[in-house]
């Protein structure tokens, strides 16, 4: 059919074929089954609405008119039969295929209108729209590799091979699916990106007072989430036969193997989920921001009266207060 076709037009022009044959017997028979293994295909001979195929689907239509013409009581089915299990006509069927694929000549090249000619001929069958439809989609998934890689750092993010979406996350819930690709762009609720996006003062993981919280210390390293840790890590050995010490995060989360077992972490921890806030987190000092404050006026005020007397010393006295917060 030439390079212009998708094997989605071979299998539907295959489909209206068989129908064109059975069309063209000399004894129309009682009833007319054909078996393929291409769903999208039985599908489309469904429908003669636009879009691709639709040629194919129209001249099937007028091959079961005239298939009903000449037997009205006449029996048309098109079924579904299972690829690669041994079926004998459709492992004939794909044997025929590949001969045609490797020797494309020795049929030629299928004419628009004439299917009884079988020479060569120089132009190939017009660009299909399923052909035009995979052309423009492997040029959004170019642009968009190219615009996700300038805004990416490769340390933190590892682009997909494949075009297609991860079945687990698709069919997880939003929420977690959400956390999942935050953690997997780097962009996500650790201490260290809301400390370098001017959202947190520090980096410090709020849960173990590790002084960077990083995706790779959330993962592997932090106590509060220990047991969930060691599952997600005997999980990914299991399917990937390499260890925690083997993996990096950002590659943890670029393989599909793993995903569901992030998932389940994700699911049974805070990770991604909470941050608490800044106050809440400051359980190192107890002193609150008055008595800070009030702390601060009673020395500013001692100190407009030493400055009649002599110089301010260097540094001014740690308040009892929080001294004793800072042995706690």
């Amino acid at each position: 059919m030439g390079n212009n076709q998708e094997a989605y037009d071979a299998e539907c022009a295959a489909l209206t074929r068989a129908l064109e044959l059975a069309s063209q017997r000399n004894t129309t028979p009682e009833r007319v089954t054909i078996f393929s293994d291409a769903q999208a295909a039985i599908r489309r001979m469904a429908s003669d609405e636009p879009g691709p195929g639709q040629q194919y689907a129209l001249q099937a239509r007028k091959h079961i008119a005239a298939l009903r013409r000449s037997r009205p009581g006449i029996v048309i089915e098109v079924r579904w039969c299972p690829a690669h299990k041994g079926v004998a006509g459709n492992e004939k069927a794909d044997e025929w295929a590949k001969i045609g694929a490797e020797k494309p000549g020795t049929r030629g090249v299928e004419w628009p209108n004439f299917p009884a000619r079988t020479e060569v001929r120089g132009a190939p069958l017009p660009r299909s729209l399923a052909k035009l439809k995979r052309e423009i989609s492997e040029k959004k998934w170019a642009e968009a590799r190219q615009w996700a890689g300038g805004r990416t750092s490769k340390k933190k993010y590892r682009m997909p091979n494949s075009q297609k979406p991860d079945g687990a996350v698709a069919n997880s819930s939003k929420r977690i699916a959400s956390r999942f690709y935050q953690l997997k762009t780097g962009h996500c609720l650790t201490g260290q990106y809301l400390n370098r996006t001017k959202n947190r003062p520090t980096p410090q993981c709020w849960w173990c007072r590790y002084r960077t919280q990083t995706r790779d210390h959330l993962f592997k390293e932090c106590p509060e989430w220990k047991p969930q840790q060691k599952i997600l890590w005997a999980e990914v050995k299991k399917e990937t036969g390499k260890g925690k010490d083997r993996w990096k995060v950002r590659d943890l989360l670029a393989d599909g193997r793993c995903s569901q077992a992030v998932l389940d972490f994700l699911s049974t921890t805070d990770v991604g989920r909470r941050v608490p806030g800044v106050e809440e987190d400051d359980a190192v000092s107890a002193v609150s921001e008055l008595e800070v404050r009030e702390w601060l006026e009673e020395q500013g005020a001692g100190a407009e009266e030493q400055d009649a007397g002599g110089e301010l010393p260097l540094f001014l006295p740690t308040p009892d207060f929080m001294a004793a917060a800072g042995e706690e």
